[in-house]
């Protein structure tokens, strides 16, 4: 977990027959925040903030109940029943000696692992049994919120960290009465505050601070002071690899919300006794969206919905379950947007309502959690940007926000590819997010000082490809952009003996659409935890983007 020394304030939220207020205790370390307004869809937002605190309560996975000690008394009842003569407990004992000593050379090893890996696991284990043990602790794991001049954002993660959601409050739907300062603090999201915003009603006026003093919602009926909280290091890489999947062009598509919510209600009719556990996307250009529930295979076709691609797809996706938590809202909105990107990788759903809206993004699985193994963001490696122009484009970015990768690339005479890296390295610092909506970036700062030396924690296939970039072995043999504004990259990567090809498409503002390698890497995990070696080399050799 990341420590955030520093004053806190209180969460504090009330009722009044005629009014309701939040107010969000804030971290008073951070940079100063401050928003104080009504918001005009008063019900719509207590909706969307409730199906937020649904998601981070979710735990897909569920509890691993300890079983050892009934196995061990279940061996002590069998031993009594055997013959004093049997040569088992013997037997038995040695093996208890012999598994003991792989456990001791099990630990000898994974001392000689790098300290990062050792950490993370680590870590992991630590939250898994923190659950387990001591719920109420658990729950330090709640919402980002970021002022922004033109919205503001609520951002968190389930128990699992395998769903992300996103609350977005635009300023039309806030009427502010009082100047209001952009920032990013972090909050506590208890029963208690679920509570008061369940008091929320369309003819009553909800009033939302987010303030140095205090972060609340207030109803006039009662008030309920909480504990503010840490922001635990593993969503910071989450939401670094959020932001590198929505950054990947993903396919859109617009389903009506009826649609959407027979697929949920088909889903939880029936428990599926066996695999595989998908939803298939049938996109045909032209023609309505169909949707294949598997194991099934019953397929629902969405009469009101075209799909506008050019080349016909299907992409299969799990973790379908975990789309339950948008069920109570669908009733209240007409369509949903998707954006996915392939077989296996991330979607992410997003629902309107009067124009508040939730996105959440589910990982490819549910039991890969968006700070494990995947590593989207080794696309655009952090690793290479210069500290020093790092600086400079945080310094614009806090100025400007938000800003193009072209509009970092012009105000400080880089290549787009060059300015890219650098507002990912922010992104890995905490102090920028991508927004889909603007194809650009913002300034969020989620830790009150600027770090640029902080370890990235690249994966494997990231730092061989930037060795690889490194070592000049990445040939480029086709560089042609056709009338759609679509970039074509084709190059040999590696020395005589051992050489991939790769393919790279890009779309006008320079995301990746399409990528290919012959590497064994690729044809077996495709792009699911992330680009091979030789598509990062590719992507960051000079001349190739």
């Amino acid at each position: 977990m990341i420590e955030m020394i520093g004053r806190f304030t209180p969460t504090t939220a009330g009722s009044r027959p005629d009014a309701t207020s939040v107010a969000f205790g804030a971290d008073l370390s951070q940079a100063p925040v401050f928003l104080s307004a009504t918001v005009i869809p008063s019900r719509s937002f207590a909706r969307l903030m409730l199906s937020l605190g649904r998601v981070v309560r979710m735990r897909e996975l569920g509890e691993q109940k300890d079983h050892s000690a009934y196995q061990e008394w279940v061996r002590g009842e069998y031993l009594k029943e055997l013959p004093a003569a049997t040569a088992l407990p013997t037997v038995l004992a040695e093996r208890d000696h012999l598994a003991q000593e792989s456990m001791t050379l099990s630990d000898r090893a994974r001392k000689l692992m790098p300290k990062t890996d050792v950490f993370h696991n680590q870590r992991r284990t630590f939250w898994k049994w923190l659950y387990t043990h001591n719920r109420d602790a658990w729950y330090v794991l709640d919402p980002i919120v970021s002022v922004q001049p033109d919205a503001t954002f609520f951002e968190a993660f389930s128990q699992d960290e395998s769903v992300y959601a996103r609350v977005r409050v635009p300023k039309e739907a806030l009427k502010t009465d009082a100047p209001m300062q952009t920032g990013t603090t972090n909050i506590d999201f208890s029963v208690a505050l679920e509570r008061e915003l369940v008091r929320t009603r369309s003819y009553r006026p909800l009033h939302l601070t987010v303030g140095a003093e205090s972060v609340g919602v207030s109803t006039g009926v009662s008030t309920i002071i909480e504990r503010k909280i840490d922001l635990p290091e593993s969503w910071v890489r989450g939401l670094v690899e959020v932001q590198a999947a929505l950054a990947l062009a993903p396919v859109e598509i617009v389903l009506s919300a009826g649609f959407v919510a027979d697929i949920v209600a088909r889903l939880e009719a029936q428990r599926e006794r066996r695999g595989p556990r998908s939803l298939v996307f049938h996109l045909q250009p032209g023609e309505p969206i169909s949707i294949e529930v598997q194991p099934w295979g019953e397929n629902f076709i969405d009469h009101s919905s075209i799909f506008n691609g050019s080349e016909p797809k299907d992409i299969r996706v799990w973790g379908r379950r975990r789309l339950g938590v948008l069920a109570e809202l669908l009733p209240h909105t007409e369509q949903v947007t998707v954006h996915l990107v392939d077989d296996g990788m991330p979607t992410f759903w997003t629902v309107a309502i009067e124009g508040v809206s939730l996105t959440i993004g589910l990982s490819g699985w549910s039991s890969q959690d968006w700070a494990g193994r995947a590593r989207f963001s080794a696309m655009i490696p952090a690793s290479t940007a210069d500290p020093e122009l790092a600086g400079r484009a945080a310094q614009l970015l806090g100025q400007k926000s938000p800003l193009r990768p072209d509009d970092v690339a012009t105000s400080l005479n880089v290549t787009p590819a060059q300015a890219r890296s650098l507002l990912q390295r922010l992104c890995v610092a905490g102090k920028a997010m991508y927004d889909p909506d603007l194809r650009a970036y913002r300034w969020r700062a989620l830790f009150p000082q600027l770090d640029l030396e902080a370890d990235t924690a690249a994966g494997r296939e990231e730092r061989k490809g930037v060795e690889l970039a490194q070592a000049k072995v990445v040939r480029l043999i086709l560089d042609e952009v056709n009338a759609d504004g679509i970039r074509r990259v084709e190059s040999k990567v590696g020395q005589v003996d051992r050489v991939s090809t790769v393919i790279l498409e890009t779309d006008i503002d320079g995301r990746v659409t399409h990528t290919q390698c012959d590497c064994s890497h690729f044809r077996y995990h495709k792009m699911r935890q992330g680009p091979c070696r030789h598509i990062v080399a590719t992507n960051i050799s000079e001349g190739s983007l």
